[in-house]
């Protein structure tokens, strides 16, 4: 009897029963009804409160490899359990849902509740292969980490075991990881459960530099936050502006850094490295700007063929009499001496369309910042003098003003 026919059975009975208390309750619940049938170690799942159709699935025990038979109107076809979304705990509240989920080997589940997904396709995959178990037990993340790049690369079930079953340094070669030790120990370190299926792909991209993985040896544990920190600045790892930006969530220390590095270059670059406080930081921006201010900006123009100074790419809204476009370099550079911030230093991007800079004269003098993305715009920074912030009646009549201003836009 093939595995869907085993599971007809007991699903069809369960939807007799589904409809007859359907008609009996006049009240119906919006959650999921389970049910366990030990005869046939089946788990039902009614799933019909939550979509407003008679939808109900049967699964069979983790021994059987989790088959999953659903039937939704009036058709019944084979289906895949990771696509039930279904809660991964042994204290669920629903008795029939813990003795199915008893079925999992107890060490198994254990390894497997640390993941943050993927836990049901990796149960259901250690089932039909040894190897796959063996690197649960042993390095649950590594497999964790193994079974996305696997799906991202389109690899079959028999690549990823065949992987799965080699030493696991080789396991790292295969994902692009540099394949020592060290790098296992990184990965023992991870708070796995931070790392969603995109976040995966951006702790790849950071463990792949070899010259990262060294520097990050000795970290008691490798957070979201710090992978975030060391993909924007990889000359951070180990050093302890890390350290700082990990601590706490510093807007204002990020933007020092930033801008000391549009202003400065390797120079700026070369200070960060050695700064240990954000005082340094700051002191390191102030004088940055200074230099901004007493620059003349000839350096900053572009100019066509013919020898004459590029303006800059028309700005993407029109100017208003309190808000208005600054559209050439020297009036960028003007921008900087007035209001005694690092303005200037956003003129290339200003020139490459990614950025678009506007005075604001009223209800008080500041400088407003507009990020331009894919086709969209962000209010990126809104300053004062001396990056002095502004009050709230002002943010709150430029951030009015820019809704009115994409409103008209998508009208």
């Amino acid at each position: 009897m093939s595995r869907a026919n085993a599971l007809k059975a007991p699903l069809q009975a369960w939807l007799a029963e589904r409809r007859q208390d359907r008609r009996d309750c006049a009240e119906h619940s919006k959650a999921l009804h389970y049910a366990w049938d030990a005869d046939a170690a089946v788990m039902l799942v009614d799933y019909s409160p939550l979509l407003g159709i008679e939808c109900l699935h049967a699964v069979s025990h983790w021994a059987s490899g989790f088959a999953t038979l659903r039937y939704a109107e009036g058709l019944f076809e084979t289906a895949c359990i990771r696509d039930l979304w279904l809660p991964f705990q042994r204290d669920h509240e629903d008795s029939a849902f813990r003795h199915w989920f008893a079925t999992l080997p107890e060490h198994l589940a254990a390894a497997l509740e640390r993941l943050p997904a993927r836990r049901y396709a990796l149960a259901a995959l250690a089932q039909r292969s040894q190897a796959v178990r063996d690197l649960i037990l042993s390095n649950v993340r590594l497999c964790f980490l193994l079974h996305h790049w696997a799906e991202t690369q389109g690899w079959s079930e028999p690549q990823l075991i065949e992987i799965a079953g080699r030493k696991q340094t080789e396991i790292l070669s295969a994902l692009g990881l540099p394949p020592y030790r060290r790098v296992l120990r990184l990965i023992a370190k991870l708070r796995i459960s931070e790392f969603d299926a995109y976040e995966v792909d951006r702790l790849l991209r950071v463990l792949r530099q070899e010259a990262t993985c060294n520097a990050l040896v000795h970290e008691p544990e490798l957070s979201l936050r710090l992978v975030k920190i060391i993909e924007d600045y990889p000359w951070m790892a180990g050093r302890p502006l890390q350290r700082l930006l990990c601590e706490a969530s510093n807007r204002t220390l990020r933007e020092w850094i930033n801008d000391s590095l549009r202003m400065g270059g390797e120079a700026a670059l070369r200070e960060l490295r050695r700064c240990d406080r954000p005082s340094q930081v700051r002191r390191l921006h102030e004088r940055l700007i200074v230099e901004q201010i007493e620059q003349d900006g000839n350096h900053r123009r572009r100019f066509d063929a013919s020898g004459h100074i590029l303006a800059f790419p028309p700005a993407p809204f029109t100017d208003t009499a309190s808000i208005q476009a600054i559209t050439t370099p020297d009036a960028l550079q003007l921008e900087t001496q007035l209001m005694r911030h690092c303005v200037a230093s956003y003129t290339d991007r200003v020139y490459d369309g990614q950025y678009a800079v506007y005075k604001v004269l009223e209800p008080e003098r500041l400088t407003l910042g507009l990020s331009l993305r894919h086709g969209g715009v962000a209010l990126d920074q809104l300053k004062g003098v001396s990056n002095r912030a502004p009050s709230p009646e002002a943010q709150a009549a430029v951030e009015y003003w820019l809704h009115e201003q994409l409103k008209v836009g998508r009208s």
